[in-house]
């Protein structure tokens, strides 16, 4: 009887240490809009402050722009086993880019990953004019609790941005379609 409870007592460790908590509260990305001051939007639960990043148009910028991402993540593991994070991004449904941040220890099982935006991806870097998708995640991982996601159910957070001609262009364009009105009426 005792072997039963010992091994049974094993089991239970074993099962609870497989299935340890892990979570997320507090989840910006940072967004500089050329350069601009850093804008929080946030995912996952809602901190009661920043904007949200689902549904926002984070930004327009001139073609040749740029809007780069950062991140202010906080994150616990049950253990105090989170090892590292990154923020996933996709622009227009193409091949996720994985973006490390730099961990620091809160204390106790918390922790934060943070990443200044000027050394983030340009997600507007070679967009053409129009307005894109940008869809948005994040991961924290450790060897005995494994990965933890923040993802909206598997759907990530969907934002967006645009990009318009820049106004050299536009100029250019419209002093060329005046030239020609002007040859047009002169006949």
């Amino acid at each position: 009887m005792k072997k039963v409870l010992a091994v049974f007592a094993a089991s239970l460790f074993l099962a609870g240490s497989a299935f340890a908590q892990t979570g997320w509260w507090s989840d910006f990305i940072r967004v500089s809009v050329d350069g601009g001051a850093d804008a929080y939007y946030w995912i996952g639960d809602d901190p009661s402050w920043g904007t949200e990043f689902a549904g926002s148009n984070i930004g327009t910028v001139n073609v040749g722009g740029s809007i780069q991402l950062g991140a202010d993540m906080r994150y616990w593991g049950e253990g105090g086993d989170r090892e590292g994070g990154a923020f996933y991004y996709s622009v227009n449904g193409d091949p996720e880019v994985e973006t490390i941040w730099t961990q620091t220890a809160l204390g106790g099982n918390d922790f934060q990953g943070l990443l200044d935006p000027t050394d983030g991806p340009n997600v507007a870097a070679g967009a053409p004019v129009g307005t894109h998708e940008l869809a948005v995640w994040a991961k924290s991982w450790g060897s005995t609790e494994g990965d933890s996601w923040l993802n909206n159910d598997g759907d990530n957070f969907v934002g967006s941005f645009t990009v318009v001609p820049e106004p050299s262009s536009l100029l250019l364009g419209s002093m060329g379609l005046l030239g020609l009105l002007a040859a047009r009426r002169r006949r």
